[in-house]
């Protein structure tokens, strides 16, 4: 059940990012995202009424805030992709294993070296499109791990359905509320934008965050992170193939940088097992 997860996030997550550019470049995209996620949240309320049964207010607070943390990063990754290439944010992002290792338990000398590596890769990419909105990426990345953490430290949340509902629903409204006091322009609205804001809400929000919760409530967040050095190469071959974005040796380069000590910063933590919260 866990591979079977794990690779279902990478699907929905690998994608997410050319479907986040896509709706960006004719959607307001803090307002569309918060829409979304809202959305999925609703429509996971409705077909799982009980998830919410005898959720106490410490435990809905808890996973709000985490829900803030996780999708007001990836509604600023939307934002950012109004300008910025999906493949590139990807990559940048792909650091979030190494934000984590950071933000954890302090790193051994190998770890350290591993940590140096993936961010002089981040540095490579950031400086190959170098952009405001790049460094943007960059710090939605380190908010990302920093809910990431939380949510696998924490034991005062309630069962996954009841986590994801709330997160989708808290950090909806946020980004939503956002985008509106930021008066957000409305360009005209293409058919692709809307398919794929309707894309995001279901395949990206809905069942991905799902899956994520769900891995990260049941198994190690090191071993949950590993989405993090498949989604991105995922989504540069989408990028490229079918965007027809630039795929320039300095990306590169900073991909094999980042790739390669994401994939070692992983490796070397043994997974551990958590037992699962059955609870609905």
């Amino acid at each position: 059940m866990v591979v079977l997860a794990l690779v279902g996030l990478w699907l929905c997550w690998g994608t997410s990012f050319p479907a986040m550019r896509v709706m960006a470049q004719t959607l307001p995209p803090l307002s569309a995202s918060g829409a979304a996620f809202l959305a999925a949240g609703l429509l996971l309320a409705t077909l799982r009424p009980t998830a919410l049964r005898g959720l106490t207010f410490r435990q809905f607070a808890t996973a709000a805030a985490i829900g803030v943390c996780l999708l007001g990063a990836q509604g600023t990754v939307a934002l950012a992709e109004r300008t910025t290439f999906a493949g590139t944010a990807a990559l940048v992002v792909a650091a979030l294993p190494l934000w984590v290792a950071v933000l954890g338990e302090r790193p051994t000398r190998a770890g350290s070296l591993r940590i140096l590596i993936g961010f002089s890769g981040v540095a490579l990419l950031t400086g190959a499109q170098a952009s405001t909105w790049t460094f943007v990426v960059a710090a939605a990345g380190f908010v990302w791990a920093i809910g990431t953490v939380a949510t696998a430290r924490t034991t005062n949340l309630p069962g996954p359905w009841a986590t994801t509902a709330v997160q989708l629903l808290s950090g909806g409204l946020v980004l939503l509320a956002i985008g509106t006091a930021t008066g957000e322009a409305v360009n005209q609205p293409t058919i692709a934008s809307w398919l794929a804001l309707a894309y995001l809400a279901l395949v990206d929000s809905l069942a991905g965050f799902g899956l994520y919760t769900w891995l990260l409530r049941t198994t190690s967040a090191a071993l949950v992170s590993t989405y993090a050095y498949v989604v991105p190469i995922l989504a540069c071959l989408i990028s490229v193939l079918f965007m027809k974005e630039p795929l320039r040796p300095i990306m590169l380069a900073g991909a094999v940088l980042i790739v390669t000590s994401v994939a070692t910063e992983v490796s070397a933590r043994k997974p551990r097992t958590r037992t699962a919260n059955t609870r609905t």
